[in-house]
């Protein structure tokens, strides 16, 4: 679509109404206007566009660039213990072997001791049987659809990816059916998400399309557009303010005054 100054002036009208504006400056047709539109949002860097005349078409070539570096990634270290891989006929063997097990060696102690002691044989034992590790993770926001079921097939398609992989080569037939039980189960992950986001959408869509002022502000909440975060440290600073508010408008209060409960009083369920 050819764009003449008055359609070009309509057209950046509608841009701002959805936070955008043009950056192409110049005409970009032999006949004046605009025919290829260049849009950003406002509250990024404007990208600088060349408009080329390349003398192979009545349009010009639009050519800019723009910055694909993201974020950097967060990584968080969690201590874990292999729950997997604890042999638990060797973990009950000590654990009938430990002190734990032996009235004998407490008798004589005190409930905070024995809760001491009971601490003390179980990390025993799971340090020698499911020692701790360091793990890192990289995290990952994870979208708005992604419920409780989508995790749920997702460890089922790792599980089964695991398992397809650990087959036996030597033996066809169990390392096919591996691999089949595998593929089934990717796929219906794969379409499991696709619902989920669909539906999503859609219910988000048609809850909001009679208020379009609603419906944006929708988009750009989950878009994490528009209005920052509120920080750890804001909102620390938000209690202390609102706490030293209530002290001093109570301030100058009496002090409390507590009447005896007679002695027939009684609380009945």
């Amino acid at each position: 679509m050819l764009y003449n100054d008055v359609a070009s002036r309509q057209l950046t009208d509608l841009l701002a109404s959805f936070g955008l504006s043009c950056r192409v400056m110049v005409p970009t047709h032999d006949r004046g206007g605009l025919l290829d539109v260049v849009a950003s949002r406002d509250d990024l860097p404007a990208p600088i566009v060349d408009v080329i005349d390349v003398g192979l078409s009545n349009h010009r070539l639009l050519r800019w660039s723009a910055p694909l570096v993201g974020s950097p990634p967060v990584y968080t270290t969690m201590h874990l213990r292999p729950w997997s891989q604890l042999d638990a006929a060797a973990f009950r063997a000590g654990l009938l072997a430990s002190a734990v097990c032996r009235p004998d060696d407490w008798v004589d102690l005190d409930v905070d001791q024995l809760a001491r002691l009971y601490d003390a044989e179980i990390t025993t034992l799971l340090d020698r049987f499911a020692p701790v590790r360091s793990v890192t993770c990289r995290r990952r926001p994870s979208d708005p659809w992604f419920d409780q079921e989508c995790h749920d097939e997702k460890r089922l398609t790792r599980r089964l990816e695991r398992a397809a992989r650990r087959a036996d080569s030597n033996d066809v037939t169990a390392s096919a059916a591996a691999h089949a039980a595998w593929t089934a189960q990717r796929r219906s992950y794969i379409a499991l998400r696709r619902q989920k986001r669909e539906e999503f959408w859609r219910h988000m869509i048609d809850a909001d399309s009679r208020d379009p002022r609603q419906l944006w502000c929708s988009i750009d909440a989950l878009l994490a557009r528009g209005r920052a975060h509120l920080s750890a440290a804001d909102f620390h600073r938000f209690f202390d303010e609102k706490v030293e508010r209530e002290r001093a408008s109570t301030s100058d209060a009496p002090p409390p005054f507590f009447s005896t409960a007679p002695p027939d009083c009684r609380f009945d369920r």
